[in-house]
């Protein structure tokens, strides 16, 4: 609980070292809110050596940034009349004779010929309809026609206009060899430059899972595991981890790639009377697996502590899947038993998928990571259905388990 109380106030304290440009170009150091409010129009600032934090809209600066980091300059976002043009606070990623910026995902670049021109670059849909006569759409390339433009007084730059992706690296990589090819390459400036483009963090992983297994039955095939009631399951798992994701573009968002080794028993000894006859029964399950896991997860800000939330799948590859099932059928209820085998070492398919939500803290140790995280997994099927069953939901089967973990990230 305290971890989930921690996201929101963390969000509310994310300052960084930074500065914010004034109109006059004066330029003040202090701490600076990592993010803008919701439209991209206001931050606050802390002076260096003051406790009073300040509010600045685009309204009021120039611009601000982080040393070695993000850079945002303010600029005038035109809604092409649909709306009056506002001051807004934009990213700048690339500065030179073409500048180029991203605001709420879209991309712009300005040419230092007429400063005051912003340039959206974008794709729209077309539909038309084909040499088949079916109608279809394609993409009306807007970005590239106006980056020829832009462009013209190097020819070399055509062809790779031809081929530009409408993402970041693609554009940074195009206006940095456009502003070298005019002569600009000593001017130019390109922000977040000692950031990577990719990274990897590994690590170890540990935990304590408890885990519940559940039927639910509407074919009298299954009766016995609509009846039964298995035991819970409190066991470790362990494996390694990995994050990945892309710095230069957002230092918050990673995609996690986890491996964990389990094991599992379940035990249930349902009876029940069907049609004048007695049954008791005795089933036993063992499963073993690694699950493999990918999920998405965001860091919101702190030092020594820092919240995350992470959301994704999850694929359980099994080794093992044992099922054993000892049957005893009564005609009346002193009568002698009849034993039957039930055993079906086919009974549970060889994967399982499902779900995963959880939320934790990492604790910063200088270059390295420890975390303490609470997540829950919803495992689907587990049992290997055939089409028909799916179809009648002759038997549903899942799991759901509710993990501590622990991890160290080097």
């Amino acid at each position: 609980m305290s971890v989930l109380l921690a996201v929101p106030a963390a969000a509310q304290s994310d300052y960084k070292p930074g500065y914010v440009v004034m109109p006059q170009g004066d330029t003040l150091q202090g701490q600076v809110s990592y993010r803008t409010d919701a439209s991209g129009k206001m931050i606050g600032f802390k002076r260096n050596g003051e406790s009073g934090t300040t509010s600045y809209t685009a309204n009021d600066l120039s611009g601000y940034g982080f040393p070695g980091d993000r850079n945002y300059r303010t600029r005038t976002l035109d809604h092409a009349d649909s709306l009056a043009a506002e001051y807004v606070f934009m990213q700048e990623l690339v500065r030179g004779t073409l500048s180029l910026y991203v605001y709420k995902g879209t991309f712009f670049v300005e040419k230092n010929d007429n400063p005051d021109k912003l340039h959206k670059l974008y794709i729209t849909k077309e539909t038309y309809v084909n040499n088949y006569g079916v109608t279809a759409q394609r993409d009306i390339n807007h970005h590239v026609r106006t980056l020829n433009t832009l462009m013209q007084d190097c020819f070399a730059m055509f062809s790779k206009v031809e081929r530009v992706k409408l993402a970041e690296k693609s554009l940074v990589d195009l206006v940095k060899e456009y502003n070298s090819c005019i002569g600009g390459a000593e001017e130019q400036t390109t922000f977040k430059e000692s950031k990577k483009w990719f990274a990897i963090k590994p690590g170890l992983v540990g935990a304590i899972s408890h885990t519940s297994l559940n039927f639910s039955a509407t074919d009298e095939r299954y009766i016995h595991l609509e009846n039964a009631e298995f035991n819970t399951n409190t066991h470790p798992t362990f494996g390694i981890a990995l994050l990945l994701n892309s710095p230069r573009i957002n230092e918050n968002a990673s995609i996690l790639v986890e491996g964990r080794y389990f094991s599992n028993s379940y035990q249930a000894n349902p009876s029940y009377a069907w049609f004048e006859s007695y049954y008791d029964n005795n089933i036993e399950i063992e499963l073993a697996a690694v699950k493999l896991t990918t999920a998405l997860r965001y860091d919101f800000a702190g030092k020594t502590l820092q919240p995350f939330v992470n959301a994704g799948g999850f694929f359980n590859i099994f080794s093992q899947r044992d099922y054993k099932h000892t049957q005893y059928v009564r005609r009346t209820q002193s009568s002698t038993p009849t034993e039957r085998n039930r055993d079906d070492e086919n009974f549970f398919g060889k994967m399982q998928q499902g779900i995963m939500a959880g939320a934790g803290t990492y604790f910063n140790l200088n270059k390295h990571r420890l975390s303490l995280e609470a997540r829950y997994e919803l495992g689907l099927d587990l049992h290997d259905q055939a089409a028909v069953n799916r179809i009648t939901n002759a038997l549903d089967s899942d799991t759901r388990t509710v993990s501590v973990l622990l991890g160290f990230y080097f």
